[in-house]
């Protein structure tokens, strides 16, 4: 395996989605795009959805203020047909499962 196979994902097919993002989480997104990673938050969000994949540890968490912003995203072409799996195998709309996919991460990268 090479070094640039380790680091990068191979291109694929990107689909352009409009999902509601809680906003807080968004607002995390844009900090961590800005101020600490070298990546775009489309980036993240497609990294956040790849491990709730591995990890199918699907949370769904109760919002006191529930606030969205629409945004658009590409999601790479596997990602979303995984998300569809879980989507069937859970019961939960791919947005909400998107919004605990960033939510999961993001409390991972609190904790670390």
């Amino acid at each position: 395996m090479s070094y640039f196979s380790c680091k990068f994902n191979k291109k694929e097919r990107t689909i352009n989605r409009s999902l509601n993002i809680d906003e807080e989480l968004y607002t995390e997104l844009e900090r961590l795009s800005k101020d600490v990673y070298d990546a775009s938050i489309t980036k993240l969000v497609n990294a956040a959805i790849e491990r709730l994949i591995e990890t199918e540890n699907i949370q769904i968490y109760e919002r006191k203020n529930k606030s969205y912003i629409s945004r658009s995203f590409l999601v790479r072409e596997s990602l979303l047909d995984n998300l569809y799996e879980l989507k069937d195998k859970y019961g939960v709309s791919i947005c909400l499962l998107i919004n605990v996919a960033i939510r999961n991460t993001l409390m991972e990268e609190r904790v670390q």
